[in-house]
């Protein structure tokens, strides 16, 4: 394991740590609302704020661990404020660095660590905005834009604690034996002398200082270009109407010293609704503390505007809620919505529905004209289904060129339900079947059309992703109907993805057993002599006997097991050549084997024929190979190279 280095600033970093005052306080929610949003975001186990002291490193919120310090030197947080940018490790046990932390190899059992620096106005690190998981993975470009707008969120919260007057001001005892000193904080006029409003208008906080009645006695410069108003449109008025909405729930004849709703705030921090002089809402963070000199009794009131923190907030639920390139929910929000839509069906006893849409051919317009291209035409797509449904419907971008829409309130009527459905679905069919203009000069025309599986829900208690699988197998028979349609779901369709499921694992167990045989069937010439025979495959299935090809080449070229089976077989052939080699009887015999496009498609196929044909010993004047299967035109060139190589 490699300690972290410390900075060459590591002095002043310190320095500018201590001086936040967040160190060794307790959890605050304006944290730890940044670090749940995170969490779900992000989809990880752990979510930190850290500050790296001298010696420890000290979370200031996190979610999913439980834990409030460890050692620096241990710490991957460590590492990362030794750059600007995101410190990212893919996989800890593949970084020589970190493979033996005791944090790796050891709870939280890090495998997965991602933190961006967390810095002051100065540029002083104090610590890391960071995630991790125990699972390996890597950041998207997206997910990196997000992770920095987090550490930026952290950055506003600390430099907002920092630029904070207490929320409490302490004062002296009023003194009745003693003079007010007016003389040094007032004129004669009752108005703050010159070097009061100079020390007010220095301070970058909305400052107001009212009297018990509520009426305003001084203001800041700051107060009034957030309010836009000029001092004497609000010296000598009531506070209240800054604050209709609060003065509201006060009511006529309550402005009184004991009752204003100002002093019923005094020393907490609230988050209210102002309205400043052009008639625009701000959303404000009030603090009101109570000020006694001699007899002297006022409030004073610090205010921020918190409409860009806030702003931002949303913009952050936003991305973490909806997907960007269509702006429809995510598969998230999603989830949310259906789980919704179900408890409200079963309340009213009607059914729903789910389709699951996914669009013919798109990977061709992607390879074709480019991804900007494919954007395109999502954004498109996106919002023609949107225009097709209702507004208590939802439309979800679940990924890719998949698309789910949730119908709601469909009735209790099950025939009714699936005729409106279907109906439905044609709707989207005939408005995602119409021409489309993409490109940057709307250039290219193009067509495209959607495959859609639907399943209705009543009642049942079963998971949403039972319903979300449901509906994608309905989609997946759409398209091996050939597309451009919608199948509701039957329960037949799961037995047969169960039974399919079945036979893929007893496949994977036939290849590690070497349950496969070759037959080989004789070839004769014009006078009826043996000349060669054909390679024929068979499997050995322990329980059922002999397994034609037809029954299991499709589903291995399907889940990607065609390559090492057909390896197989071109080794078997060719061992079976060289033991007729050793029989005069036999040598002069060719031994015929089929081919599969995918496996003459695959870059390393010459090597592994001529490695098979190395390790027998057999005679490649014997071997032929057989493609009997269509091979696309753009790869004649690579179907020559490899014909003249063998």
């Amino acid at each position: 394991m490699k300690a972290p280095e410390k900075p060459e600033n590591e002095l002043q970093r310190l320095a500018a740590l201590r001086a936040t005052g967040l160190l060794d306080t307790p959890a605050e929610e304006r944290f730890d609302r940044l670090t749940r949003l995170a969490k779900q975001l992000f989809g990880v186990e752990t979510v930190l704020i850290s500050l790296l002291d001298d010696k420890s490193q000290r979370f200031k919120s996190c979610q999913g661990a439980d834990v409030l310090e460890t050692s620096r030197d241990i710490s991957l947080c460590g590492h990362a404020i030794l750059g600007d940018e995101i410190f990212e490790i893919p996989d800890t046990l593949e970084d020589e660095r970190f493979r033996d932390n005791p944090l790796v190899t050891g709870p939280p059992y890090i495998r997965f660590y991602a933190a961006k620096p967390v810095c002051t106005a100065a540029g002083y690190k104090l610590g890391t905005f960071c995630i991790f998981d125990p699972r390996p993975r890597s950041l998207t470009s997206g997910e990196c834009q997000a992770l920095r707008d987090f550490a930026a969120s952290v950055e506003n919260e600390i430099r907002a604690t920092g630029t904070n007057v207490r929320e409490k001001i302490p004062y002296a005892p009023a003194d009745g034996g003693a003079p007010a000193p007016d003389s040094q904080e007032k004129t004669q006029s009752g108005t703050p002398s010159a070097r009061v409003q100079a020390v007010l208008d220095h301070i970058i906080d909305g400052i107001f200082i009212i009297e018990p009645d509520g009426t305003i006695d001084a203001v800041n410069r700051a107060a009034l270009d957030m309010f836009a108003y000029e001092p004497h449109d609000l010296i000598g008025s009531k506070i209240d109407i800054l604050f209709p909405s609060q003065a509201a729930t006060t009511g006529p004849g309550k402005d009184s010293t004991d009752s204003h709703w100002v002093s019923r705030n005094i020393g907490f921090r609230h988050e209210v609704s102002a309205q400043t002089g052009q008639g625009s809402i701000l959303e404000t963070e009030l603090v009101v503390s109570e000020f006694h000199r001699g007899h002297l009794r006022q409030f004073i009131c610090m205010l921020r505007d918190n409409s860009a923190r806030k702003a931002h907030d949303k913009e952050i639920s936003h991305f973490a809620f909806y997907d960007p390139l269509t702006q429809l929910p995510n598969r998230r929000l999603l989830q949310d919505r259906l789980e919704h839509a179900r408890l409200a069906n079963k309340r009213l006893h009607s059914h729903g529905a789910l389709l699951f849409i996914d669009l013919d051919h798109f990977k061709k317009l992607n390879d074709s004209a480019g991804h900007h291209i494919g954007d395109m035409l999502l954004q498109e797509v996106a919002l023609r289904i949107k225009g097709c449904v209702r507004d208590s419907d939802t439309v979800s971008r679940w990924g890719g060129d998949e698309f789910v829409v949730v119908l709601e309130n469909l009735g209790g009527d099950e025939a009714s339900a699936a005729a409106f459905t279907e109906m439905m679905s044609e709707k989207i069919r005939t408005q995602v079947n119409q021409p489309y203009l993409l490109g940057e000069s709307r250039e290219i025309l193009y067509k495209c059309s959607p495959s859609a599986g639907a399943v209705l829900f009543y009642d049942e208690d079963k998971p949403l992703e039972e319903l979300l699988k449901q509906a994608d197998m309905a989609m997946y028979q759409a398209k091996a109907a050939g597309g451009n349609q919608t199948v509701f779901f039957d329960p037949a369709m799961d037995a047969a993805v169960r039974a399919r499921s079945e036979m893929e694992q007893q496949l994977r167990q036939a290849l590690k057993r070497q349950d496969f045989r070759l037959f080989y069937q004789v070839q004769m010439d014009a006078d009826n002599q043996a000349t060669g025979a054909e390679a024929l495959l068979r499997w050995q299935h322990p329980d059922i006997g002999t397994v034609l090809p037809a029954s299991f080449l499709p589903l291995a070229e399907e889940c990607h097991l065609i390559l090492p089976i057909g390896q197989w077989v071109i080794e078997a052939a060719c061992t079976q050549l060289a033991l007729w080699a050793e029989q005069p009887q036999l040598s002069h015999l060719t031994l015929s084997v089929n081919i599969s496009a995918s496996q003459f498609s695959d870059p390393n196929f010459v090597s592994l024929v001529c490695n098979a044909l190395t390790t027998t010993g057999a005679d490649p004047r014997r071997l032929k190979l057989e493609i009997n299967e269509p091979m696309e035109a753009s790869s004649l060139e690579d179907i020559h190279d490899k014909m003249i190589a063998l």
